[in-house]
């Protein structure tokens, strides 16, 4: 059987746009990611993963 390997999810910073690939934690042989607790360019806390950043943008 072939292995696929994982993706990093990633999350964009909603103030200034900048990407970020999410800090994984695991727990119980289960990945986690999560994005920074606030943006090391301007500062902003609020992110949003990759995939949803077109919707939550077009709000």
């Amino acid at each position: 059987m072939a292995h696929a390997p994982e993706q990093v999810e990633q999350y964009v910073c909603l103030n200034c746009q900048v990407t970020y690939a999410g800090s994984v934690t695991s727990e119980d042989g289960q990945r986690h990611f999560h994005p920074p607790d606030d943006c090391p360019v301007c500062g902003d806390p609020e992110f949003v993963e990759l995939d949803a950043y077109v919707h939550r943008a077009l709000d």
